[in-house]
């Protein structure tokens, strides 16, 4: 038992080390994109380069993972990342940069695979869900402190992204120290993009559209402030502010899907983030813009996860570990495209036109969402609690609620299918 808790207190660590990183890593370089001269079509490439390199290793890394194992495939991106991010400052052409970009991205991806297969394989079913929230809560609290890491000095310029990378190599301390057993991965069914098309187009629609917003507005924000001399103490805290909004909503929310048509909540949440969008585009510069952003942050984090449970509601459990890895894509490709598409719009219609984008993005998914509530009966069968799903800026742990008879024999097999993280299984509805 104490190995145990052992293992998954190193894991959760050396992840949390991680995203304390994180937190104001993406924040940093979309600020130095600016503070670069880049072109708004550059900048756009180098933002995206993350969000591609991140779906290039969500599809490829667990192939790898079941070749190497845990640690030393955790020890090899953990360094592969902090070789880029202490790079960057040195090497600043745009070409460079997004090479960097997709490798840190690319890295990142398989640090959280990694983490959530070992968690996954090392936990029980009575456990499991108290393991991935211990996991989801303090990631994500490091996440967005991580944001407040930007206030510390940087006189020469490369200091911050010297100690993204010292807490990278930092999380192979833990993770070095302990041991894992690989999970068995028998083999799962597969399930195709048109089949999950035909059940459940709001799923789909629904991760592309948080894609779409969500890294516009993470992506370009940081870059925006910069461009406008605003201090890193405030970009930051509007940052972490987001972030800690999408946390708040996960628990409201998820209990809403769960009582009503989870489509129809959906297009609330969608409408909500529009409105909030279009409130920040015209509200001037006062404390009420943090409110503000603190809403939108909430309704922009949750579209994911009640589209990922209105898809597992559709299908059968045994297809569930493959759908969450289309959404995974899905979602990475919208997240890819959506920086050059708001850095296109920014140029030319000044930065509340990213708002804009972001609500009309919104805005035309809430009217397809409700469009087929209305058309479509609800589901009667599957239906499987709302599970917590978190976002790393462009990330979304691909954890679902599976049928408690049907999960054992799948749950592990999802970073060999996917190149996720095997599903998070909840027991009580």
């Amino acid at each position: 038992m104490s190995r145990l808790v052992f293992t998954i207190g190193a894991v959760i660590l050396g992840i949390c080390l991680v995203q304390l990183a994180n937190g104001f890593l993406g924040t940093l370089v979309s600020m130095e994109t600016s503070a670069a001269g880049f072109s708004p079509a550059v900048m756009g490439i180098v933002l995206a380069s993350y969000f591609g390199g991140y779906t290039i290793g969500a599809v490829s890394v667990g192939r790898l993972l079941m070749r190497v194992g845990h640690i030393r495939m955790f020890a090899a991106l953990a360094g592969l990342v902090a070789a880029s991010v202490i790079v960057q400052p040195i090497l600043t052409s745009a070409p460079a940069w997004i090479f960097i970009r997709l490798a840190t991205g690319f890295g990142c991806a398989g640090l959280f695979i990694t983490a959530e297969s070992w968690l996954n394989a090392s936990s029980t079913a009575k456990n499991r869900g108290a393991v991935f929230a211990l996991y989801m809560v303090a990631t994500n609290a490091c996440f967005g402190g991580g944001q407040f890491l930007l206030n510390l000095p940087a006189p020469m310029g490369f200091e911050l992204f010297a100690l993204a990378a010292a807490l990278f190599c930092l999380a192979l301390i833990p993770v070095s120290l302990t041991h894992a057993s690989p999970p068995v991965l028998p083999p799962a069914p597969s399930f195709g993009l048109r089949e999950l098309r035909r059940l459940a187009p709001v799923s789909i629609a629904g991760c592309a559209a948080s894609g779409l917003a969500s890294s516009a507005f993470y992506a370009l924000v940081p870059a925006y402030g910069q461009a406008q001399g605003v201090e890193a103490s405030w970009i930051s805290a509007y940052i972490a502010t987001a972030i800690f909004g999408g946390l708040a909503f996960q628990v409201p929310v998820g209990k809403l899907s769960d009582r009503f048509d989870r489509r129809v909540v959906v297009a609330c949440v969608a409408a909500g983030l529009s409105v909030m969008a279009l409130v920040l585009a015209l509200l001037p510069q006062t404390m009420a813009i943090l409110v503000a952003t603190f809403v939108l942050g909430g309704f922009l984090s949750t579209i994911y996860p009640v589209a990922v449970a209105h898809a597992n509601d559709r299908v059968d459990p045994q297809h569930a570990v493959s759908v969450s890895g289309l959404l995974i894509l899905v979602n990475g490709i919208a997240s890819f495209v959506s920086p050059m598409i708001g850095t296109g719009i920014m140029g030319r219609a000044g930065f509340t036109g990213v708002f804009v984008y972001m609500a009309i993005v919104a805005g035309l998914f809430a009217f397809f969402a409700l469009w087929r509530a209305r058309t479509v009966e609800q589901p009667e069968h599957n239906e499987r609690p709302f599970v917590f799903l978190s976002e790393r800026m462009g990330h979304q742990s691909a954890h679902v609620a599976d049928d408690a008879d049907t999960v054992d024999m799948q749950e592990a097999s999802f970073a060999n299918d996917a190149g996720v993280a095997a599903p998070e299984r909840e027991t009580s509805s």
